[in-house]
């Protein structure tokens, strides 16, 4: 399977991963807002989720839900180096 990249000015080429919104965001500011993850296996890393949109997702009854669920979460494209740094702020979150 031939793994789509992306070109980071941080990171340098990279594999892509996806992360919703407030996760992306968490990045800017170093928050901790809880990190979920599902891999399907199409991308470098799993799309993941904060704790945010997990409450969301739990009240998902329905594929139109999960769907709207899913563009809710706004997810942006990052490279499999900044997807790291994300889960390792919720880590950090975790050890506290």
């Amino acid at each position: 399977m031939d793994n789509k990249k992306t070109v980071c000015s941080i990171h340098g080429e990279q594999e892509v991963g996806l992360l919703c919104t407030h996760l992306a965001h968490s990045l800017l500011n170093q928050s901790q807002v809880g990190f979920h993850e599902y891999n399907d296996g199409d991308l470098g890393r799993p799309d993941a989720w904060c704790n945010e949109c997990e409450g969301k997702l739990a009240r998902v009854t329905n594929d139109t839900e999960q769907e709207q669920w899913f563009l809710a979460c706004d997810y942006k494209i990052l490279c499999a180096g900044c997807w790291d740094e994300a889960k390792e702020i919720a880590r950090r979150s975790d050890i506290a």
